[in-house]
């Protein structure tokens, strides 16, 4: 009876979401944002929802919402819907807190301090230092400290129902095979502790402290550049941003007591699938320097397996596993810590040969322009196995594309030659570090298990399915890129100029 009355009422996520108040870490962030769009979109009868925004004053961090979040065109919907309401209903619903998670208390003054201790029902955590290869002091603050800092405040709120901290699956390390919902307990390293020292999360944030205070300044940033991607291979993890985040979720764990915790770990996160509709990114996430630089012809070919499963999961799917697992959990509020992979390796895998196909057959129906106003022909993409054949390969590829080749290089005068040489050494070098740092993710043989997601999908109901899709078998990958994810590109990342991030992963 219980269970027949489960299955026909659902997890009962609009009616936990209605009057409750969050707080939001990271609310200018992409994932964030698409969250914070679902739940007022749902949901217009949510409490307030308090947004950590890092500024220099208060005016400052509401200016920043207005600009980065209320004037987003993701949440042209709510515009649309609201019409000449939409500003007040926003400034309604989201309040800016001036703070950082950095500080004691996330920097939070004493008025915000007693509003949110006072209100807040569930905290949030998606604020990170995704950079691959931070320096290791900057990413053990973000990753590690700060989510202990904002468990300690989460037990001064007197109302909390729910502590929900965002991962990745990636905490997982270099293992290959099936890797589980499994919460880490301290100490868990990804190699086997008898050839290895057990982890110490305290004595690897004093070991970065302690260089700081004893090595002379002009030394400190390349050495912590250096112990954060030594210490990371020691223990089994990747990268610096894999094992701080591991030792975040390990700090939590410790730190908990009777506080009721949810971890979400998704895999790669890239443009969103359907909602608020297709295509939405911020910035450029994972795949999207390479599948960028190959549809403008300068990386046709990569260090990458091509048999690799890439583990994509579009944004709005994540924000539906989200806001489902914080119902539930935040419904019953019983102490413990459940952990949620929002992955699609072992319910709908995807290559990295895939990708490129899909890849190139956008950019040959659609060919980028170059700065002639000609369209860019592009070549089916080469796969290496090792660095030093895509080294010695792209080198020679963007030589000759730079007019440095054999044929042309000679009738250059000195000045044309230096000036070409020095640009093709600038391109080749930002290369090979791209080709480095996605090493590991390019020859990944691990997949992530998600049982407790697909577990959750069947407690919820029709209408809930309906309005929370997390399905990641209903992706059919070849139209998601070519007819939301690389549009999606073109329109809201390529036309600005930017540096591409190596994050999120």
């Amino acid at each position: 009876m219980d269970m027949a009355r489960e299955l026909r009422d659902g997890i009962g996520i609009l009616n936990f979401l209605e009057g409750r108040n969050f707080l939001v870490t990271g609310a200018t962030g992409f994932l964030a944002k698409v969250l914070i769009e679902k739940i007022l979109r749902v949901s217009p009868n949510v409490g307030k929802i308090f947004l950590l925004i890092k500024a220099k004053d208060k005016q400052a961090a509401m200016d920043r919402v207005k600009d980065e979040i209320i004037g987003c065109e993701l949440f042209k919907c709510l515009r649309q819907q609201y019409g000449e309401g939409y500003t007040n209903f926003m400034l309604s619903k989201l309040v800016p807190v001036n703070g950082d998670i950095r500080e004691s208390n996330m920097g939070i003054g004493d008025d915000s301090f007693c509003q949110i201790t006072q209100e807040v029902d569930v905290i949030i955590n998606s604020a990170a230092n995704t950079t691959l290869d931070e320096r290791y002091d900057a990413a053990l603050v973000a990753n590690t400290i700060a989510p202990s800092r904002l468990l300690s405040f989460a037990k001064k709120c007197k109302k909390l129902s729910l502590f929900l901290h965002l991962s990745t699956t990636y905490v997982n390390g270099e293992r290959p095979g099936i890797l589980m919902e499994k919460a880490f307990e301290m100490g868990d390293s990804r190699i086997d502790s008898s050839t290895q020292g057990k982890l110490d999360v305290h004595h690897e944030i004093n070991l970065a402290s302690d260089l700081i205070e004893t090595l002379p300044p002009n030394e400190v940033p390349q050495k912590l550049k250096e112990i954060g991607l030594a210490r990371p291979r020691m223990y089994g993890w990747q990268n610096v941003y894999q094992m701080t985040k591991a030792m975040g979720e390990m700090m939590i764990n410790a730190d908990r007591g009777r506080v009721p915790v949810v971890i979400v770990r998704p895999s790669v996160i890239e443009s969103t699938f359907q909602e608020p509709f297709p295509g939405w990114i911020q910035g450029y996430r994972v795949l999207d320097p390479l599948i960028l630089s190959y549809g403008k012809g300068r990386l046709p070919g990569f260090l990458v397996n091509p048999d690799t499963v890439m583990d994509v999961v579009p944004a709005d799917l994540v924000a539906n596993v989200i806001i489902a697992a914080m119902a539930k959990h935040g419904i019953v509020t019983s102490p413990g810590i459940d952990v949620y992979h929002a992955a699609s390796s072992t319910v709908n895998p995807m290559t990295m040969c895939d990708m490129f196909n899909y890849s190139h057959d956008y950019f040959a129906a659609s060919p980028l322009m170059d700065n002639q106003g000609d369209e860019i022909q592009i070549a089916d993409m080469e796969y290496f196995s090792s660095i030093d054949s895509f080294s010695s390969y792209i080198q020679k590829d963007i030589a000759e594309k730079g007019g440095l080749s054999e044929e042309i290089g000679p009738n250059l005068n000195p000045k044309q030659r230096s000036r070409l040489e020095a640009r093709c050494k600038r391109m080749t070098e930002n290369l090979i570090h791209l080709a480095k740092l996605y090493e590991p993710y390019m020859f990944y043989r691990a997949r992530f298990d998600s049982w407790n997601t697909r577990k959750l999908m069947r407690q919820m109901s029709t209408e809930e399915s309906n309005k929370f899709p997390m399905d990641l078998k209903s992706v059919n990958w070849e139209d998601y890129f070519a007819n939301a994810h690389i549009p999606g590109l073109k329109r809201h990342v390529i036309k600005k100029p930017s540096s591409p991030r190596q994050d999120s992963i």
